[in-house]
């Protein structure tokens, strides 16, 4: 599947209009932050708008957070790390008892799909994406991995509030790394690097990536392509990958 740019979405759905996207690349530009935190910073649209044209595009249901019943089951299944990495949530199990059961996660970029395919390798289960905002994502985490209370993950995994517009003499802001920093439960330490997972999601979600498939993102896809394989043809089974893993890590 071919990705769009978040702003051809944005326009297409009638979110923004085309003078409000020119202003918005101008001061991205200019500030280095990704698209869709400037147009959210910019006032031109919320954090809510911006999953709802996701949501929309895909044909997917959205899911708020801080309103569903989670389930433990659901979030047992998933590791901390990787749900920090993949800007994602899993908050029921849809379906128990019955063949069709499945996952229910939440994205805040549904077109992750070495993510998917991982967690469908791991826990055995058909995943059925939802779309929702990252500070609900990452308040999620927060609070059901982290132990935050509802409260201090809402505080913690707030979005940028809007900020008035730089005069163009004034020297660039760069609020792209601050952003991720504030949502994130553990500061990043000096000398460590961003998640590279992270970072690309994150910078599809808010549009400052290319459509086309990076490098890293293909070899995920191999991967998990080559496990499933793997699986299929008894050399290797489900249970022996975890078991490895564990030793591993």
């Amino acid at each position: 599947m071919a990705r769009k740019r978040i702003g051809e979405l944005l326009l297409e759905r009638g979110a923004i209009s085309k003078t409000q996207l020119e202003a918005g690349l101008a001061a991205q530009k200019r500030t280095r932050q990704r698209l869709g935190v400037t147009l959210i910073s910019q006032g031109v649209l919320t954090e809510v708008q911006l999953a709802q044209v996701l949501a929309q595009s895909l044909n997917l249901g959205t899911v708020d957070l801080t309103q569903v019943q989670v389930e433990w089951a659901a979030v047992h299944m998933l590791r901390d790390r990787f749900c920090e990495t993949h800007e994602l949530f899993p908050f029921a199990i849809d379906g128990k008892g019955t063949k069709e059961k499945k996952l229910l996660v939440a994205m805040s970029d549904p077109l992750n799909q070495p993510a998917i395919e991982e967690i469908e390798f791991t826990t055995g289960l058909p995943v059925a994406p939802y779309v929702s905002t990252h500070s609900q994502v990452r308040g999620a985490i927060l609070r059901y991995y982290h132990k935050a209370s509802p409260a201090e993950a809402a505080a913690r995994a707030r979005p940028p509030a809007p900020i008035p517009p730089q005069p163009d003499d004034e020297p660039p802001v760069m609020m792209g790394e601050e952003i991720i920093s504030s949502a994130n439960p553990m500061p990043p330490q000096p000398g460590k690097k961003t998640s590279t997972s992270m970072s690309r999601d994150l910078d599809f979600l808010f549009g400052a990536r290319p459509d086309e498939e990076t490098d890293v993102e293909k070899l995920e896809r191999r991967f998990w392509a080559l496990l499933r394989l793997l699986q299929r043809k008894g050399v290797m089974t489900r249970d022996e990958f975890l078991a490895e893993v564990d030793r591993e890590g």
